[in-house]
């Protein structure tokens, strides 16, 4: 059925909607819908024969005073829903406004689309639990937003979907509460667009710096696994750049546009690792958030979840990690629920996996599932070749940082870079190297500002890699010796040293070290 408009301009008097009214009433036509201000009335009116409606607009315009009477396309509330539904149909999340009795007003074409999957006739006048489901939760959420008037947000299932609802009361200029507006977001396309903004650090090969022959077959290697999907298990001493080649992998991979998540398997406490990686429901542990969490797993779904210090990982979750890699299936903390994950996984430890096997320490099935692919990344003893290198970049790089101009190195004070150990690899040259520049004034970077630990001095018993190791595990082994005789029990030793009471066990196992050394 086709309609008329008439916008009619007018003076402000009494009666005069009454009398404009009127001359629709005398030729017996219904108004479809009137909008009336101080100097201005809008009409519709289904669309008449046009002698009528010429009638209709003589007879309007010579009521007194009426200063003109125009016809036009769109009426300005029509013009501003059209504006409102095209911005609300162009957000990519759902949209609803909701009524004070909480039934639907407006809906947007996403919710529509690809949340709730109805047309909008099933859904407008309907009251939103009918339609949501979780008829208690968001009928709670409905109840604090209007007393709090602030946003109430949790997660919630949509047609065995997650998503991140957001409440909010809509409040008029005279402080009533007129309805609500309710957004809905998919909890997996979310984490997915927040973690590419954390997970940014666009690593890739050219940012590993060295030429010798050692780095060099390490790179080439990395790069044939990053065209493969299988697990690599990255080995080297600490500070050798192994999460740098995990990004590497990452970024020249097929998933290179999805998440590169990264975890310390030991720099999390045993009871929160588990929920780091899984997540879990609402409610399913004492302390838990009542809107659940999304675990690390999830994610990363579609990229790399990096388990950097894989060895450190308890016995029980080693076991759900195998079951991960197995069926590619994850189970929150407190759900029944599996749900399927596409996530590639890299590793990476500094200890020997073949020897925590035969120790019983490390699951051997586990262990074959992560090393699909080893890389083996060297130590800086290895590549003498790149200290030169490395030095001359972190010069660079750190002269830009504290805006100072160093030219370079003298002889006496590269010589000593060469001669030292290098314990902690490129991650202690990187530091070495910036303490100098921050030190220096002269312009050139002088033995006197390099700070080393005598202990890795080439030439001391301590350097030798076997002695080396045999000095360290001597010192771990006294430390947890001595902890013990000062401590009441082993979770208190543990505490003391600040470890987990898992890797306090595993050390005591790897030493022999009884309880009744306490």
């Amino acid at each position: 059925m086709e309609i008329s408009r008439i916008e009619i301009r007018t003076i402000d008097r009494p009666f005069m909607t009454y009398d404009i009214s009127g001359v629709f009433a005398r030729h017996e036509v219904d108004i479809i819908w009137m909008e009336v201000y101080t100097h201005v009335v809008y009409i519709k009116f289904n669309k008449l024969d046009d002698n009528i409606r010429k009638k209709i607009i003589k007879e309007i315009s010579l009521i007194e005073g009426v200063i003109s009477v125009n016809e036009l396309n769109l009426l300005s509330f029509e013009k501003r829903e059209i504006e409102i539904r095209t911005v609300m149909d162009s957000v990519w999340q759902g949209l609803l406004i909701l009524n004070v009795d909480k039934t639907i007003k407006y809906i947007n074409k996403y919710a529509l689309d690809r949340v709730i999957h109805m047309e909008e006739d099933e859904v407008i006048n309907k009251e939103i639990s009918s339609i949501l489901g979780s008829s208690k939760d968001i009928n709670n959420m409905l109840e604090k937003a209007e007393k709090t008037s602030r946003v109430q947000d949790r997660e919630i299932k949509i047609k065995n979907r997650d998503y991140m609802i957001s409440i909010n009361s809509m409040i008029s200029e005279d402080k009533a509460h007129i309805g609500f507006i309710i957004t809905l977001q998919d909890a997996r396309r979310m984490n997915k667009v927040l973690n590419v903004k954390r997970y940014d650090n666009q690593i890739t090969f050219s940012n590993i710096v060295g030429k010798s022959q050692s780095i060099s077959h390490t790179i080439n290697q990395a790069k044939v696994y990053s065209q493969s999907d299988s697990p690599v298990l990255i080995l080297g001493e600490s500070g050798t750049g192994k999460e740098l080649f995990a990004r590497s992998i990452h970024n020249l991979s097929s998933r290179s546009g999805n998440p590169f998540v990264a975890v310390n398997c030991g720099a999390i406490p045993d009871q929160l690792l588990e929920s780091e990686l899984f997540g879990y429901e609402a409610g399913s542990f004492t302390g838990a958030k009542n809107t659940g969490k999304t675990g690390l797993f999830e994610i990363a779904n579609g990229g790399t979840l990096f388990l950097d210090e894989i060895g450190e990982m308890p016995p029980h979750l080693q076991v759900k990690l195998l079951r991960v890699l197995q069926e590619r299936k994850i189970r929150k903390l407190g759900s029944n629920e599996e749900k399927s994950i596409n996530v590639r996984i890299i590793s990476a430890t500094n200890k020997d996996l073949n020897k925590m096997v035969d120790e019983n320490q490390f699951r051997l099935d586990l262990f074959y599932r992560i090393n699909i692919f080893t890389l083996y990344v060297p130590s800086l003893r290895e590549r003498p070749d790149d200290i030169k290198v490395l030095v001359d970049y972190y010069i660079n790089e750190f002269s830009e940082k504290y805006h100072k101009t160093i030219e370079g190195i003298k002889k006496e004070a590269l010589e000593k870079l060469l001669n030292y150990g290098w314990i902690g690899n490129v991650r202690e040259l990187q530091n070495v190297i910036e303490r100098a520049v921050a030190l220096n004034y002269s312009g050139e970077i002088d033995s006197s500002e390099l700070i080393l630990s005598n202990k890795a001095e080439v030439g001391t018993v301590a350097f030798q890699s076997e002695s080396l190791k045999e000095t360290l595990e001597n010192v771990e082994k006294n430390m947890i010796i001595e902890a013990l005789k000062k401590s009441d029990s082993i979770r208190g030793c543990a505490k003391s040293l600040g470890v987990t009471h898992t890797l306090l066990i595993n050390r005591m196992k790897k030493y022999s070290i009884t309880k009744d050394q306490q």
